[in-house]
């Protein structure tokens, strides 16, 4: 089996002029708002997150949330009209110094699969489930009144059948994320925030073959995704509120193919089991 990494084909220049940015300086240090996952062949996609983010000791902390999208079909707007994906999700992070955080991810994902022509009925198999392991290494500095921040994504994505009994059609993929945002405190207690975002997504999967063997695609930019998000904690930070758009834009090969929007939202209870541990 072939595992060829060959450079991305360019994109067009007007993609990658796109402003960077990453995490506002907000009233819950480190704490980053769950941006939607990419879905495929739709319009329009609510992405709704409960979370729990909870401090465990000086230099370790961990974020767990269970996620649920419904989408519309890519001919219309009804974005409650169908089940889109579900998410489960674990995150530990590691802290060294003022600058550096790295987190140590596991999710489970159960994604619906549609037909690609009208009237979009339930594909076969119906459901694509979903285990993926990644790491998450941060960069964070202030710039004004900017609180900076860099951040890298590799991931290992393997995918199922419904019952999780064997792969599913493209078992494997390898992907790359590189992400930036920025964001400016909207009032003196650092209560409110608007948060500016935006990530590129880099792939090489595996594709089964007509004979039924596999092999690996070239690696490729697959996605830009720019979000806009307000975010407002409530009394004694303990509860955080994250509302926003996120606009995902296509690509394969270097070519960009469509785009749709993602609303989202999030609610992240902080600390509700204790705060830090001295």
């Amino acid at each position: 089996m072939s595992f060829p990494f060959t450079n991305p084909s360019p994109t067009k220049l007007f993609f990658y002029c796109y402003v960077f940015f990453l995490v506002a300086e907000m009233p819950v240090p480190l704490r980053a708002q769950i941006s939607p996952p990419g879905l495929d062949d739709t319009h329009m996609v609510l992405w709704g997150v409960v979370a729990i983010h909870q401090s465990l000791g000086e230099k370790w902390f961990n974020q767990s949330y269970a996620g649920l999208s419904r989408f519309s079909d890519p001919s219309n707007s009804s974005v409650l009209k169908r089940q889109a994906i579900y998410v489960v999700e674990q995150q530990t992070y590691r802290k060294w110094g003022k600058h550096w955080q790295l987190g140590f991810c596991l999710s489970l994902r159960g994604q619906n699969m549609y037909t690609d022509s009208p009237p979009y009925d339930s594909d076969i198999p119906g459901i694509r489930r979903e285990i993926r392991y990644y790491l998450r290494l941060f960069y964070r500095h202030q710039l004004g009144p900017f609180s900076m921040a860099y951040s890298l994504r590799p991931e290992w994505r393997n995918f199922y059948d419904p019952t999780w009994s064997r792969f599913y059609q493209s078992p494997q993929a390898m992907r790359y994320r590189v992400k930036m945002q920025a964001g400016i405190p909207l009032n003196k207690t650092k209560s409110s925030s608007f948060i500016l975002t935006n990530e590129l997504l880099f792939v090489q999967a595996q594709q089964r073959q007509p004979n039924d063997g596999l092999c690996w695609t070239p690696f490729a930019q697959s996605e830009d995704r720019i979000c806009t998000y307000f975010r407002h904690t409530f009394e004694k930070k303990k509860i955080a509120f994250d509302v926003g758009i996120m606009q995902q834009l296509n690509f394969s090969y270097g070519k960009f193919l469509n785009d749709f929007v993602h609303f989202a939202f999030d609610v992240t209870f902080i600390d509700p089991f204790g705060g830090k541990k001295e």
